[in-house]
């Protein structure tokens, strides 16, 4: 759950009413920001009571929390290494929430041909088709793979932050970390795309509602895209940005776009996602849009 290096976007909340009234009932925004997943997670909600946000801002940071002790790659303690440990000897019993993402991630090794891999191995000694999904979260190893969800897991992350405020009866917030972001609620948000080269400059600003985004990029991190296919790195663009309903999908549909550009297409529109390709000027050069929004 690496960070590119860089927060690649700015987001600004609709205005509202009356942020910091005095009167009771009247809508107010509250923002917090922790150091996790190797980023820092900042969110926003807005409501009628503090006490009540500030619940739901701590189980949000919680959930997070959480997601990174059970898929992070470098705590010896985490599901991820357990399996990597143990798994290819017997089976090992994960948490739902590890199994789900497992389970996300081989779906889109499937529908990518196997360009989405969240194993490491060289080619012909083993990939994302040897993790076995069975009954009762257990999962075992055909070969020695090794498991790592950092193209995919910080999106879930996030997810399951919106998933708590919400069933905390927050209607409306923003989610960011580092970047992988989600907007729920009725009023939308400018977000604006940053120019990987310069981050001070923006090359898109879009009104999103109900939406995630994120984005992958190679300017800070040369060497952290690669082709599960054929396990070379790709490095082509400078970036691409996804929206779509959920950061999970968004985060790995980054990568797919990355890797296959244009050719993509059949896979964004399974999932009703927009894609934005920034090529090595910082300037888009192509654009895909569905009725997702």
């Amino acid at each position: 759950m690496n960070p590119n290096g860089y927060e690649r976007f700015r987001t600004q909340s609709a205005p509202l009413r009356k942020r910091h009234a005095a009167k009771r009932g009247a809508r107010i925004e509250i923002r917090r920001c922790q150091p996790l997943l190797g980023t820092f997670v900042e969110i926003a909600v807005t409501g009628t009571s503090a006490e009540k946000l500030e619940r739901a801002l701590a189980a949000a940071f919680a959930s997070v929390e959480q997601a990174h002790r059970l898929m992070s790659f470098y705590d010896p303690a985490s599901d991820i290494s357990r399996i990597n440990r143990q798994a290819f000897r017997h089976r090992v019993v994960v948490h739902p929430w590890t199994g789900r993402v497992l389970k996300a991630a081989q779906r889109f090794a499937r529908q990518s041909s196997g360009l989405f891999d969240p194993t490491a191995a060289r080619p012909g000694h083993g990939n994302w088709a040897d993790i076995v999904l069975e009954k009762n979260c257990a999962v075992r190893l055909r070969r020695r793979v090794t498991i790592d969800l950092g193209g995919i897991a910080k999106g879930f992350a996030v997810d399951c932050a919106v998933a708590a405020l919400r069933k905390r009866n927050v209607r409306s917030g923003i989610v960011n970390a580092g970047g992988d972001l989600r907007v729920f609620g009725a009023a939308p948000r400018t977000v604006h795309v940053r120019n990987p080269r310069s981050p001070g400059e923006f090359s898109a600003r879009v009104r999103v509602r109900n939406l995630a985004i994120a984005s992958s990029a190679t300017c800070f991190a040369p060497d952290a895209l690669f082709d599960g296919r054929t396990r070379r790195h790709v490095g082509r663009l400078l970036s691409v940005t996804i929206a779509a309903r959920d950061c999970m999908t968004a985060d790995a549909l980054a990568k797919i776009v990355f890797a296959l550009r244009e050719k993509a297409a059949p896979v964004l529109r399974r999932y009703r996602a927009h894609a934005l390709i920034l090529d090595r000027t910082g300037l888009p050069c192509w654009v895909f849009k569905t009725h997702a929004g």
